[in-house]
């Protein structure tokens, strides 16, 4: 577990927490942070993926404005931040990190087998980002706004697994609806909805924390990435 640094595409230099799996020639996995930065809960994430074997990168996002920022999101000032960082990010920008990110990653391991997970932020990031990198495979875990960020998306995408809480208040009913449409009329893509779980079901030691729930997802997404990736 150490940090590496990311040249990115507009030179400037942006830190990855690094956590390798023991068999080095193992898929490679961008890990995409909340909109609290590459914190605990990211970091503990990013240990987890690299036990189910992995060899990931959990880049930091916000290093354009706050580098090394760890946001708590019980601290409502700290959250309101993090919401605040997220609206000043230019999105392609943020795809272009990711990608270098992705190819710098694939360098070190001399292999293309690359995917991503994203969490929150990183839930609709993720689904971009099948869409404008060559990665094998994309996770989200309960993605924001994705109603409005499926349309967008190319059939030329890398396969994804969308996770949705069925109380998350960010994506009511109505808006899950369409987002399973949208998913049920792309191949290779799936989505399942988690009953009685919140936003943030799988942040570790979060306050919506399921445990239940949390393996259930974790095992889809392993068994989607290895059919995938």
């Amino acid at each position: 577990m150490s940090y590496v640094t990311i040249t990115t595409a507009d030179g400037q230099k942006m830190k990855a927490f690094e956590v390798l799996a023991q068999d080095k020639n193992a898929p490679g996995l961008i890990l995409i942070q909340e909109i609290f930065g590459v914190n605990s809960s990211m970091r503990q994430l990013a240990k987890d993926w690299a036990a189910l074997g992995f060899n990931v990168w959990c880049p930091d996002l916000f290093f354009r404005s706050e580098p090394g920022l760890e946001l708590d999101p019980t601290n409502q000032s700290q959250f309101q931040l993090g919401v605040e960082l997220m609206q000043e990010m230019d999105t392609e920008t943020t795809l272009s990190d990711l990608e270098c990110a992705r190819a710098q990653l694939a360098k070190k391991l001399g292999h293309e087998q690359i995917v991503s997970v994203g969490y929150c932020m990183g839930g609709r990031l993720v689904v971009l980002f099948a869409d404008h990198s060559p990665i094998k495979a994309a996770v989200s875990y309960y993605g924001v706004n994705l109603e409005n960020t499926l349309p967008t998306i190319q059939s030329s995408a890398a396969p994804t697994l969308l996770h949705i809480a069925e109380l998350d208040s960010y994506v009511p009913a109505e808006v899950r609806r369409v987002i399973e449409s949208d998913v049920a009329q792309r191949p290779g893509w799936e989505s399942y909805v988690y009953p009685g779980c919140d936003h943030a079901f799988a942040r570790p030691n979060g306050a919506h924390y399921q445990p239940e729930a949390d393996q259930l997802a974790q095992e889809r997404s392993v068994q989607f990435l290895r059919k995938q990736g």
